[in-house]
């Protein structure tokens, strides 16, 4: 499964299995590209806006070779909201 959330917790994680995962960068197109096939765990409205994305809080168990595309927001100095974006590959 392939899904997206502003948010990454270990309680996302299998505790039957011994998950390991890869964290790397990602950006806004890749995202967009692979829209279609996402499934939103996003819980802030503001972040489900900047991805064109419905808001869903729910809860998600990420097993190997699900992708989770995280969009983490954050204010910089001038006090904007700037994102970052990262991809966790479960293995």
């Amino acid at each position: 499964m392939k899904y997206i959330s502003n948010a990454f917790s270990p309680k996302m994680l299998n505790p039957y299995t011994n998950p390991t995962f890869t964290i790397g960068p990602t950006t806004f197109e890749e995202i967009q590209s692979v829209k279609n096939e996402l499934i939103s765990s996003i819980g802030h409205q503001n972040t489900a806006d900047h991805v064109n994305m419905e808001k869903n809080r729910m809860n998600i168990q990420l097993e190997i070779n699900d992708i989770l595309y995280l969009v983490i927001s954050q204010k910089n100095e001038c006090n904007e909201i700037e994102y970052n974006y990262k991809k966790i590959i479960m293995k």
